[in-house]
């Protein structure tokens, strides 16, 4: 018997995803700026939604007549729209927002059908539980995606930075230019040893001019990373020139016991240069 009445309240659920999904998006509100759950989108991307609502209530209802089918249904789903909901700088408070919105219109949808069937209560709690517990997946599932991709997304724009900021700029066969610019942060300042070592390697680099005159600020983390960063250098048989310090830097380095015996140093890129014997102007001009 709850067999039969699983699937009843199955069919009833898929044959009224399109009146859920429509009382759904007329909730929707004019916005001023773009997101994707406006009021004043493009049909395009109502288009999108209506499909995409479609496919979850079609996912939800799985959990009435087969866990295995709904698992796996909610996995391709979270999995889609996280990806597009991150592409499109969807923000997680306004997702969970939606889910909150559309479970209330979907369970206004459940409650007629209850009236209508004279459902007894037993069933009424068991589809409760199964369908709550549903959608408590599909929302886990989702945020658990979503933070994968978003941390993913800022990764790649991490490097992005990196490669934009940090550039090994050969000019000679043997010897490169390395200008740090803007503001470091200490996530950024720990990725540009790598970067530089790979870039030093790629161009068969045995001078590398550090020229850190363009950097904002530097705490006493990116100081350290950055005398890491030459010493690591060195184990490569990459020989480090300093250039650009200023005396907040030059203070830092004492704080770290850093000894600038060790490390060639020089008030401007230009001078480093000339005093290794490169001819300044046939690159800097």
């Amino acid at each position: 018997m709850q067999e039969k009445n699983n699937r009843l309240l199955f069919q009833y659920i898929i044959d009224n995803d399109h009146k859920m999904t429509d009382a759904w998006l007329d909730c929707r509100k004019h916005c001023a700026g773009f997101s994707v759950y406006a009021k004043n989108t493009s049909s395009e991307i109502e288009s999108k939604l209506r499909s995409q609502n479609s496919e979850f209530i079609e996912s939800l209802a799985y959990v009435l007549i087969c866990k295995d089918n709904f698992s796996e249904r909610v996995d391709r789903w979270a999995e889609k729209i996280a990806h597009e909901r991150v592409e499109l700088g969807t923000s997680i408070n306004e997702i969970v927002q939606q889910f909150g919105i559309f479970r209330k219109i979907f369970w206004d949808f459940i409650e007629k059908f209850i009236h209508e069937n004279h459902t007894e209560v037993p069933q009424v709690l068991e589809w409760s539980r199964e369908l709550n517990s549903g959608f408590d997946s599909v929302i886990e599932k989702f945020t658990e995606l979503y933070h994968a991709k978003t941390k993913d997304s800022l990764s790649k724009q991490e490097n992005l930075i990196k490669a934009i900021i940090s550039p090994v700029i050969p000019v000679t066969e043997s010897a490169a230019i390395f200008p740090l610019l803007g503001n470091l942060n200490i996530t950024i300042a720990e990725g540009l040893a790598d970067s530089v070592l790979e870039q030093c390697t790629k161009y068969n680099i045995t001078k590398l001019f550090i020229d850190i005159s363009g950097v904002g600020t530097i705490d006493t983390m990116i100081a350290n990373q950055i005398f890491q960063m030459i010493s690591s250098l060195k184990l490569i048989g990459v020989e480090a020139f300093l250039s650009g310090i200023r005396p907040e830097l030059a203070m830092t380095a004492v704080h770290l016991g850093i000894d600038f015996k060790e490390y060639p140093s020089y008030s401007s890129l230009k001078q480093a240069l000339k005093e290794n014997g490169l001819h300044v102007e046939s690159f800097l001009h």
